[in-house]
């Protein structure tokens, strides 16, 4: 069981069925959705507890990696914004709440908090359907790398992958290695989380699929599968020698979800990097799913 505020306890994979009934009451955001949690807890450092019913997360900074609190509940949410604001200021030397999601902002008094859009931490919310044909004039580009792929490779094969086999974890290294490579610099915090996702693979919901071609998986995508219809995209990497990789790569997710009964995905932030918004504004994402920083107002 999850302790009350103040009290945090370190996140472990037992958290995970509390944790997902909770996050089962509201839209899909990435950032509290628990296979996410535990892969980008890659130093151990996360606390998790409750406040008026609301789940309470100490995260560390994507970036900088300073403290802040964030929330996800509807109740008594001013209560809870003015005490995790009255902790974060003495604890952390923080006044502000990072990622708050638009349903728990939505009933903070505009009087008391100053509530600011976090454009960069907007999650992007896929119909999948969209992705079998890339149908509509939208997506054509999409449409038509997809075909030359196939055209060019009709022998590729879409895979299942078992993350806990020894072979695709080897075949999968390569291919995070090779795109390293091809980008002239390593990912480290990435490949940290998701080699934190492989430890606890055996306890978490995930999918995950690939393309094969000449007996080389050169493309791979694993998502989580929470309560509810909508996926939550966790790590993805394609041998981009392969022209078309990406749009195929997707449409081979998009089978996957859909035989599952997950029609939405959420491919989570772009985090102000302008190549990768531009990237998943390109796919036409339904809606998106808002955050905010929340900090108390300054009395005049």
């Amino acid at each position: 069981m999850l302790p009350s505020f103040p009290t945090f306890k370190k996140l472990e994979l037992s958290d995970k069925e509390e944790i997902d009934t909770h996050t089962g009451q509201f839209p899909p955001y990435s950032d509290f959705e628990f296979a996410s949690l535990w892969s980008w807890d890659v130093k151990e450092e996360m606390g998790v507890s409750v406040l008026y019913d609301n789940l309470v997360v100490k995260f560390t900074d994507y970036t900088t990696g300073e403290p802040f609190l964030t929330f996800l509940g509807t109740k008594s949410v001013n209560e809870t914004a003015t005490e995790l604001l009255a902790y974060s200021l003495v604890t952390y030397g923080q006044d502000t709440l990072n990622l708050i999601p638009e349903v728990s902002s939505v009933a903070l008094d505009p009087n008391v908090f100053h509530v600011e859009e976090s454009r960069d931490h907007f999650d992007y919310i896929c119909d999948v359907e969209r992705h079998l044909e890339y149908q509509g004039n939208e997506l054509k580009s999409h449409r038509k790398l997809l075909r030359q792929f196939s055209e060019a490779y009709p022998d590729f094969e879409s895979v299942s992958l078992d993350l806990t086999s020894q072979v695709v974890q080897g075949a999968v290294a390569d291919l995070f290695r090779s795109w390293n490579e091809s980008k002239g610099f390593i990912m480290t915090s990435e490949a940290f989380a998701y080699e934190r996702m492989l430890s606890g693979a055996s306890s978490l919901s995930l999918s995950a699929v690939g393309i094969r071609f000449d007996g080389k998986i050169i493309a791979f995508h694993v998502v989580s599968l929470p309560p509810g219809t909508c996926a939550n995209a966790l790590f993805s990497k394609a041998d981009a020698a392969y022209r078309g990789i990406y749009p195929t790569l997707d449409h081979v997710v998009a089978r996957d979800l859909l035989k599952h009964d997950y029609t939405h995905m959420n491919i989570q932030q772009d985090l102000g990097i302008e190549n990768l918004r531009k990237a998943k504004q390109a796919l036409h994402p339904v809606y998106l799913l808002k955050k905010f920083d929340v900090r108390l107002r300054t009395k005049t």
